[in-house]
């Protein structure tokens, strides 16, 4: 098994409406395009119109945090940009409308090297509650930051509150349990999955794409983010996933659209979601890969918090 060592950070933000707040059905892309333009005006010294042209783009926490640049590798030769090392969790704010003085939660996960730059990134949020959100641009105040202190196991740690001092826990490395006998895979946000540009709907859903995409993945967050090269290998693996049957499937295509600054036009980006089951027996060479994917999520707009799902184990055999 590759030696995993991503750290992994988890943080949960309370917020409290100062006036009307209305959220889209899917709030992901709301919410990664005020925070992108928030944690440019706080990290940019420059203000260079463009980051390839900044002098100061390899020490910039907005470039590496928001448009990772990408290097040398051979997973990354068709494209300028890597894996972001956060995500966004949208779906406590989705389709809500707050009133002024209501009180919600944002949830962010900040991966590797990341984790150090939280003090921007607090910053870049209160920043988007000055300026406003959503619909008619919203306004919120930061009431507390709280960090998970035992990843999946829901315990929380306030490590800020207004006006106080930030006293921020360090991320950790997720540890890998023993492989339970089956697995249910809870779908929770949409997993958009592509093969040759064309969306996988239910019907072409497979168990080698998506152990094909969380190993490029979690490689690439390894080798970005956390400066180490995970070795296995993967054409014998994906080989060996193709073979692997998903059973009780319950899955259906969700629908949504986001607005692309860049492209002036509406983006389609739905994906799959609902349940399935694996017979995990002679799948020990996956499981490790299939659990870390839980905190790191898989397929695009995964900053967006697509592609997000838990696992129900069992560990005996069904009846």
């Amino acid at each position: 098994m590759p030696d995993f060592s991503l750290p992994i950070a988890r943080y949960r933000f309370t917020l409290r409406a100062l006036t009307t707040i209305q959220f889209p059905a899917y709030a992901g892309s709301t919410w990664r395009g005020a925070f992108g333009h928030a944690l440019r005006r706080t990290a940019c010294i420059t203000r260079e119109p463009e980051c390839t042209q900044c002098l100061l783009a390899r020490a910039c926490v907005y470039r590496q945090v928001f448009e990772t640049p990408a290097h040398q590798e051979p997973l990354l030769e068709k494209v300028s940009t890597a894996p972001h090392p956060y995500i966004m969790q949208p779906l406590a704010t989705s389709g809500r409308q707050y009133m002024p003085g209501d009180t919600f939660h944002l949830e962010l996960t900040l991966l590797g090297t990341a984790i150090g730059h939280l003090p921007y990134l607090i910053h870049a949020l209160q920043q988007v509650g000055e300026r406003g959100v959503g619909k008619g641009d919203g306004r919120y105040a930061l009431v507390t930051v709280a960090q998970e202190t035992l990843l999946g196991a829901g315990a929380w740690h306030t490590i800020l509150a207004a006006g106080g001092r930030l006293q921020a826990l360090p991320g950790v490395v997720p540890v890998i349990p023993p492989m339970p006998k089956r697995v249910r895979v809870q779908l929770q946000t949409p997993l958009r999955l592509l093969q040759e540009g064309t969306p996988i709907r239910s019907s072409r859903f497979s168990f080698q794409l998506l152990m094909n995409t969380l190993m490029r993945r979690i490689t690439l967050l390894h080798a970005y983010h956390a400066g180490a090269r995970l070795e296995a290998d993967f054409k014998a693996l994906s080989q060996r996933a193709a073979a692997v049957p998903v059973l009780a499937a319950a899955l259906q295509w969700h629908e949504w659209a986001r607005y692309s600054n860049r492209q002036q036009n509406k983006v389609q980006m739905g994906g799959l979601v609902g349940n399935f089951t694996l017979a995990l027996d002679g799948l020990d060479d996956f499981w490790a890969w299939l659990w870390l994917g839980q905190w790191v999520h898989a397929g695009k707009g995964v900053v967006m918090g697509m592609g997000g799902y838990t696992l129900d184990c069992y560990v005996e055999e069904a009846a």
